[in-house]
């Protein structure tokens, strides 16, 4: 988290981005031409055994308790690192939550938006949900932590893998008929979008700019005073 400007942090990212901008382009033209339900049927109709279970524990990655867990274990070691995480998927968390129940209330999800209509292939095992279907909040909160943790890096490979992951549960979240192919789409702008105001928030604003205290560790601390 070197970055002092958004443009250098775009720049230092760019092998997490410019994969991510080539899936907005690619998950895009489907979603312009075609309507939902029809790109739903089509991704539904292509799953198998194997793929069932793949997605359905992959797709716990993105969950609010993961995120918990990776930001108690970074605070440990850097405090900002801990605090990224945490800000990130907060803001993740409640601006998702906040536009499924007030702007797109009514949004059913891919098992009740097909009852009486097309049976679906269910994975077993994966409680499925009926309404608040957009935005993804398991997709904000992925694209949020693995954005997070590619500013962490300077490995491009390790960005580029950490991009994947985030992608994969956003997909995971489509494959197990959780969300429309549309609700991952806005899921993973608001994830990519909360990772950089948080940034942000923490190098350009009080009582967080230029904070020593920000780059201590726990471990760290607990050396000096022993």
């Amino acid at each position: 988290m070197k970055q002092k400007s958004l443009a250098a942090l775009f720049k230092a990212n760019l092998p997490f981005l410019i994969p991510y901008f080539l899936f907005l382009l690619a998950a895009g033209i489907p979603i312009a031409l075609f309507p939902k339900p029809a790109i739903h049927i089509y991704i539904n109709d292509h799953t198998y055994g194997m793929a069932d279970t793949f997605f359905r524990l992959i797709t716990n990655l993105g969950d609010g308790v993961t995120v918990a867990i990776l930001a108690v274990l970074f605070f440990l070691f850097r405090f900002k690192n801990g605090i990224l995480i945490a800000l990130s998927g907060i803001l993740a968390g409640v601006s998702t939550q906040l536009l499924k129940r007030t702007l797109f209330s009514d949004m059913q999800r891919p098992k009740k938006f097909f009852e009486g209509i097309h049976d679906l292939h269910l994975v077993p095992g994966v409680e499925s949900y009926g309404g608040h279907s957009f935005p993804s909040g398991h997709t904000a909160s992925a694209f949020a932590l693995y954005f997070c943790l590619a500013l962490m890096t300077e490995n491009k490979v390790l960005k580029s893998l950490l991009f994947m992951l985030a992608l994969i549960v956003a997909l995971s979240r489509v494959y197990l008929s959780q969300h429309f192919l549309n609700d991952v789409y806005a899921g993973s702008i608001l994830g990519i979008c909360s990772c950089i105001l948080a940034w942000y928030i923490l190098t350009h604003s009080r009582p967080f700019a230029n904070a020593s205290w920000m780059e201590r560790s726990f471990f760290l601390n607990k050396n000096k005073t022993a």
